[in-house]
């Protein structure tokens, strides 16, 4: 009996995996579904079989410090509820990364994982087209958003912006594979999802996540010294300012900076008031998730009508981190993020597993996409895309720590 339940347990936590990545295209609630599931029976497989151990990553102790850090936060929080929830987001993306790096079968788990992903990318963007062509999503029929007369797609995610980290995250993941490995059909279909994303990620209209994705392309023409590459993301630089729509060049000339025009004159203030917060309480921060709580409190005196509101978040991941959690947390998030891309460097370098290397090379670029974007963006604080964030950092774990190619 013992036995039959743990193999029914296997399969869920199996099918969980791959369907998280795909679902999360339409559904937040199916992504919370999924992964309750994978929880549930990840649980009940250690207690059955008395095996309470977890997957060691070079990440857990980095992770571990961040919970911690937030946890003692907790004497600055204004809102000990609010804060808890926040540890329990943490311990959830935790889980997620210990499961996932634990659960992955074999190469061919990997693979279907790796296609869940493009597929679900796939499904996304061809919805984001159905809201381009007819002015709602497919799925919940609602509309694009829209400013200064410009379409901004959002397909079935709640904003523009998160779309954006969305693409940023799964569309590098695509590139490696299209330029370097696949072949006939399935190379075909990567081009096909890699056309129809980039257009998605275009009329998002969000810059720090073209500038991610522009980026690691970029860095992926010089790791592989593919001149190809490099000079077409030279010439999408230069030829990208000149087709602008008008109403962008019209605005830009109302800007008084580059980096006005980069990050919009709001951020400024809301970057400010992420200061203010620090400087009072620079060590372990003012709470875990109590950033929207303390905004009244340390903004500006002078601040703009726009950003006047009581419910702004920082739209700067790590400002955000350092205000809640202080330098002290953000420095073990650094340490993490260290960590990950080192021995994601070293596992791309040394894996004779072409396929796998350059999966995971596809890993790497989404998430320092994801980060980039995270500049102007809380899109560690969204749930949704922080999931899927996790979701990926697991991922890489699994394939470094159970060395699928053997």
């Amino acid at each position: 009996m013992k036995e039959r339940l743990v193999v029914f347990f296997n399969a869920v936590i199996y099918w969980s995996i791959i369907a998280v990545p795909f679902v999360a295209s339409f559904s937040s609630a199916a992504v919370d579904i999924f992964i309750g599931f994978m929880v549930f029976a990840f649980v009940l497989k250690k207690i059955i079989g008395k095996d309470f151990t977890l997957a060691r990553t070079p990440i857990n102790l980095p992770f571990a410090l961040v919970i911690g850090v937030s946890l003692f936060s907790f004497i600055n929080s204004v809102d000990i509820r609010a804060s808890f929830q926040g540890i329990v987001k943490l311990l959830k993306y935790g889980l997620l990364i210990v499961i996932i790096a634990g659960e992955i079968k074999d190469r061919k788990h990997f693979t279907r994982i790796i296609w869940s992903i493009f597929l679900g990318l796939l499904l996304a963007s061809l919805d984001g087209i159905y809201q381009f062509i007819f002015g709602v999503d497919f799925f919940r029929h609602r509309p694009y958003d829209s400013i200064i007369g410009l379409i901004r797609l959002k397909a079935a995610f709640p904003h523009t912006n998160i779309f954006a980290g969305y693409l940023a995250l799964f569309l590098p993941v695509v590139i490696p594979l299209l330029f370097y490995h696949l072949k006939g059909r399935k190379k075909f279909i990567l081009l096909i999802i890699t056309i129809l994303g980039s257009f998605c990620l275009i009329f998002t209209f969000s810059r720090s996540a073209f500038i991610g994705v522009w980026l690691v392309v970029f860095l992926m023409g010089l790791i592989k010294k593919d001149k190809a590459v490099i000079l077409l993301t030279v010439l999408a630089l230069l030829i990208a300012p000149l087709l602008l729509p008008g109403s962008i060049k019209d605005w830009a000339k109302t800007t008084r900076s580059a980096a006005e025009f980069l990050l919009n004159k709001e951020r400024f203030v809301l970057y400010e008031t992420s200061f203010n917060m620090i400087k009072e309480h620079p060590f372990v921060g003012v709470g875990v998730n109590t950033y929207v709580l303390n905004y009244q409190k340390y903004k500006l005196r002078n601040t703009s009508p726009e950003t006047a509101d009581t419910r702004w978040y920082a739209h700067n991941s790590y400002l955000q981190m350092a205000s809640e959690i202080g330098i002290t947390g953000f420095a073990c998030f650094i340490w993490l993020l260290f960590l990950l891309f080192k021995k994601s460097w070293a596992f791309y370098r040394n894996n004779k597993d072409n396929f796998l290397a350059l999966c995971g090379l596809g890993i790497i670029m989404g998430l320092a996409a994801f980060l980039v974007h995270g500049l102007t963006e809380t899109n560690l604080y969204y749930p949704k895309i922080a999931t899927l964030f996790w979701f990926q950092a697991g991922l890489l774990m699994g394939v470094l720590c159970r060395r699928l190619s053997q």
